[in-house]
């Protein structure tokens, strides 16, 4: 049974504006998306796409950049060479929220954020996982990053959600949605007790967040009314063969039934099923 990640959609309140971002610091094209209309583009981001929603007048509805704040935290692509990619950011005035780095797990990363502010990664190379839960997709992952050209351009990667617990995380996303776990990288010298669980979804990776140190609740709820006008993170699409039934596994395992047939995940995690592509 399919439950893939397919797509994220991200509020905006210029499109045509998010749209020459993406474009032109992404190569993101503009395709075909499975629903339109005015005030709505599709972006295609390798498998996975990006579904931008004008939204006018509105804000990030209580998201702020803290990995301690339950719900999505950003989402990530691969690209070839992270600075490589860092300089046209660089060029076009963009300010990095995290400059590039090498992190923990042998990695190089980038942060920045888009004109409404949604949070956006940039990472090259693959992990070395502390601990590795499926050495198959752990050698996968290596050997596409080996493939890659330095001047590759950036495909989608992964969403990254902060949890509450990893046992009730797990038990959401890979006991109900049947993500299997890749492995882990433990953050040893965050004071936080940061901990990273990567999940397939997919064609995209699931990161999961969770610390030691108290978490701080999600900003989004199960009100109907309450994120229409949101900026940024909206809602991560999964495709499954039946979204009725779906729903109602998930809802046994947790989530909440939010606006417009959205779902909201234990830790805040606004989902949309689709049936299957």
């Amino acid at each position: 049974m399919s439950r893939d990640i397919r797509h994220v959609e991200i509020g905006v309140a210029d499109l045509a504006r998010s749209l020459d971002f993406y474009r032109s610091l992404l190569d993101l094209a503009e395709v075909e998306g499975p629903a339109g209309g005015a005030g709505v583009a599709w972006l295609t981001a390798g498998p996975v796409l990006l579904k931008l929603v004008e939204t006018g007048d509105g804000d990030l509805g209580g998201w702020v950049n803290d990995d301690l704040q339950r719900g999505i935290r950003h989402i990530g692509f691969k690209v070839g060479d992270v600075d490589l990619r860092a300089e046209r950011v660089r060029d076009a005035g963009v300010p990095f929220t995290l400059p590039p780095l090498d992190a923990v797990g042998g990695v190089r990363i980038a942060f920045f954020q888009d004109p409404d502010g949604t949070h956006l990664e940039i990472t090259d190379n693959y992990l070395r996982y502390h601990r590795v839960a499926s050495p198959e997709l752990a050698e996968r992952e290596r050997l596409a990053t080996l493939s890659r050209p330095r001047t590759a351009p950036p495909v989608f990667d992964h969403v990254a959600v902060t949890s509450g617990g990893l046992d009730a995380a797990l038990a959401f996303y890979r006991d109900t949605l049947g993500y299997e776990v890749i492995g882990q990288i433990a953050q040893d010298e965050d004071p936080r007790g940061f901990l990273i669980t990567y999940l397939l979804a997919g064609p995209a990776v699931l990161e999961v967040f969770t610390f030691t140190t108290a978490t701080t609740p999600s900003p989004w709820t199960a009100d109907p009314t309450a994120d229409s006008s949101r900026r940024g993170f909206r809602h991560v699409a999964v495709a499954v063969d039946d979204p009725e039934k779906e729903a109602g596994r998930l809802v046994a395992s947790g989530a909440q039934v939010a606006a417009d047939g959205l779902l909201v995940d234990p830790d805040g995690v606004p989902l949309a099923l689709t049936g299957p592509v």
